[in-house]
């Protein structure tokens, strides 16, 4: 059994360490929230000192709710000896303003932006998907499929054969002297048109001899080309598909870390929520009771056991929001284990 003033001091305590916990969640909260929405602002300012004066401003708004208690807010002439519990209905509904409800109007809030920050940057990076693959067909496209300006320009220059000739281009070009120049073939009939031109004899007979010189002497301008060109085409085609690859393969991980992230939120709020809500939800009622003088009523004389149930419910969020953190957030994980490793170093 407490005195009086132990039991103040135990309440007080009580009131100091739960408000101190939620309100650290908060903190976070504004601190991932910040991280999310200006990345780089966040970046630039991160520091050691930010981090204590938010972690001063919990400590501070903590002691200033539980300090009451401790100053003799909580006496009743109705008190029993060694009951350790709320007896003023003022200072339940200002602690439970203070210590619940404005922290997590604040989270969800805050949470909600955030959500919907990930979800935007989600849709943008979609689109821009889309947009990057309409990019890389048409990249493909230039790529594989080379201007035909080129072989129009070579013929207005006037070519061996004349403007005249069908020309192709096979997009491979050489610099000759700060000009820059295509390899091109010409169509099978405008190079047999000059096969018959030069070859043919007087009475427009053509030797077998040279038909066969001049054949092989096509094949062997030709292959190299069309080799050229397929050897061309597998290059690039191995290139685009490493390209999609490793780009797929960086979606893959954005997409992963916006589920996880969302999901990390989702479970932050909802464990918070189911923790306490029960106890701060009996916390009014017990101040609505006490000051307008319910008793008679059933909700006013709940069994004790849910109330601890209900209290010690919110002690068990706190020793789940660690457990949380470093399960999901690979800063928290890192930051734990150092505080756990390097004081025995």
């Amino acid at each position: 059994m407490l005195s009086d003033p132990l039991c103040d001091a135990w309440v007080a305590s009580d009131v100091l360490a739960c408000t101190a916990s939620i309100l650290n969640l908060t903190a976070i909260s504004v601190d991932r929230f910040i991280a999310v929405t200006q990345p780089i602002k966040y970046a630039k300012h991160k520091n050691s000192k930010r981090v204590f004066i938010m972690l001063a401003i919990t400590w501070v708004i903590s002691v200033a709710i539980a300090a009451p208690i401790a100053l003799g807010v909580n006496y009743s002439s109705e008190r029993n000896v060694g009951d350790c519990r709320f007896f003023n209905s003022d200072f339940i509904i200002y602690s439970s303003m203070g210590s619940f409800y404005i922290p997590s109007i604040i989270m969800i809030f805050l949470y909600w932006k955030i959500y919907k920050v990930i979800r935007l940057r989600a849709l943008k990076a979609k689109k821009a998907k889309r947009m990057r693959d309409v990019d890389r067909r048409a990249l493909q496209g230039v790529i594989e499929n080379p201007a035909t300006t080129a072989g129009a320009a070579l013929n207005d220059t006037g070519g061996v054969y004349g403007a005249s000739e069908a020309t192709v281009t096979t997009g491979l070009a050489k610099m000759d002297n700060g000009r820059v120049t295509y390899n091109t073939t010409t169509s099978s009939k405008a190079t047999t048109s000059r096969f018959l031109a030069t070859h043919a004899g007087d009475d427009g007979s053509i030797t077998n001899g040279d038909t066969s010189d001049n054949a092989d002497a096509t094949e062997g301008m030709l292959s190299p080309k069309k080799k050229t060109k397929r050897d061309h085409k597998k290059g690039v085609t191995k290139f685009n598909f490493h390209m999609r690859t490793s780009r797929k393969r960086k979606e893959k991980s954005s997409s992963k870390r916006e589920k996880k992230a969302t999901k990390t939120l989702a479970i932050v709020l909802g464990v918070f929520l189911v923790c306490w809500v029960p106890f701060f939800t009996l916390n009014i009622i017990s101040a609505i009771c006490i000051r307008y003088d319910l008793d008679e009523y059933p909700a006013c004389n709940m069994n004790p056991i849910y109330i601890s149930m209900a209290q010690w419910l919110g002690y068990i969020n706190s020793f789940l929001n660690p457990v949380i953190y470093t399960i999901f957030n690979p800063e928290f994980r890192k930051a734990f284990r150092k505080l756990l490793t390097d004081p025995c170093r």
